[in-house]
């Protein structure tokens, strides 16, 4: 994903940047400012801008101090200055702010391509990734399908931690899943609107504090809450028909952080408890009570593997007040002790807190 801001007071010349950039950069999020005043509590608001276009003869502040402002909490955002004016004292003066580019206006279609591509080192795999990404994740979230989804998210999040990269890395693999989530958000209007803040408030933590160990569930968590407002607006979209089955799975996706009975999942599914028990282990080949144990123990993996959690801790997260109990499902599970795995997943410094 890539932050792009355009400050610019001519709405025609806006609109015209705003397109080609959309065409060009597949993950793009932009952001607009029709004034020096406006672009400055932008630079304040956004953690991170890799690309700013600015005209410099904005209304005050103008173009240059705007730039000025951003260059003292940021050296790393690329600059793209934009004017009418072909005048060498002006691209003298934006020498020193360490400006990237200067693009006469109006600006050709194929010169902004080429300029954006080459500033950003955008790489073409990348944008065809990115579209990959997108269509999958919309079309889960549009079936419905919460287990699928819910598995994805820890594939996400746990290639990220796994992952041997530098940090920054490792934070853009995460911030990117999540600013496409917020695409899918944007896309849906106002009723997806107070889980998108929620969204937005994630992207800014992560792109703040990273993806450090001790960080692993408070990202985890945020990312389940936000899951179960998105999924209960696709629950109540979904135009197709689901199954007592997959309605029985859709809920206890749904709530797999607390306590899950029977009784609960068959009133949610519209069906008796029995007739639910026994189709259950029919139709999918592993009996209730196990497949939810099944999906709690691979969450408990990976709380396991990337948080600094105690076992006991991990427990209660997962609804089982009974730390002892929770220990004998695991090794039911997975064949071993919660901390006997954690010494195998991690020989570093979270193995001995089991």
């Amino acid at each position: 994903m890539f932050n792009i801001v355009i400050v610019e007071d001519e709405p025609i010349e806006s609109e015209s940047l705003r397109r080609i950039i959309s065409q060009c950069v597949e993950n793009a999020v932009i952001h607009e400012a029709s004034t020096g005043k406006k672009a400055i509590q932008l630079i304040d608001q956004l953690s991170h801008i890799d690309m700013i276009f600015v005209d410099i003869n904005i209304p005050l502040p103008n173009g240059n101090q705007v730039i000025e402002y951003l260059r003292k909490k940021s050296t790393d955002t690329k600059v793209i200055v934009t004017t009418a004016n072909d005048d060498f004292d002006i691209v003298r003066s934006m020498y020193n702010l360490k400006v990237d580019d200067y693009l006469l206006k109006p600006v050709k279609k194929s010169i902004l391509t080429d300029t954006i591509k080459k500033t950003l080192a955008f790489n073409e795999r990348d944008n065809e990734k990115s579209r990959a990404l997108k269509q999958k994740v919309f079309a889960m979230i549009d079936a419905c399908d919460y287990a699928a989804w819910h598995s994805f998210v820890f594939d996400i999040l746990n290639a990220a931690y796994s992952a041997d990269i530098i940090d920054d890395d490792k934070r853009k693999d995460v911030t990117d899943f999540l600013d496409i989530v917020s695409q899918y958000m944007t896309a849906k209007g106002e009723k997806l609107a107070p889980a998108n803040r929620k969204l937005a408030a994630l992207i800014k933590d992560v792109n703040q504090y990273g993806v450090m160990e001790s960080r692993y569930f408070r990202i985890m968590i945020n990312l389940l809450t936000i899951s179960e407002e998105l999924f209960d607006y696709a629950f109540k979209s979904y135009s197709g028909t689901l199954d007592f089955i997959e309605r029985a799975k859709f809920h206890i996706e749904k709530n797999i952080l607390r306590n899950l009975t029977l009784d609960d999942i068959a009133a949610k599914a519209f069906v008796s408890s029995c007739y639910l028990s026994r189709a259950f282990k029919k139709i999918t080949g592993i009996g209730f009570s196990n497949y939810i144990a099944t999906r709690k123990i691979t969450i408990a993996k990976s709380l396991l593997q990337f948080s600094d959690l105690k076992v006991n801790t991990i427990a209660l997260e997962l609804a089982y007040q009974d730390s002892n109990y929770f220990c004998r499902i695991f090794k039911k599970e997975t064949g071993m002790a919660p901390s006997d795995y954690r010494k195998i997943v991690t020989p570093g410094s979270y193995a001995a807190m089991a």
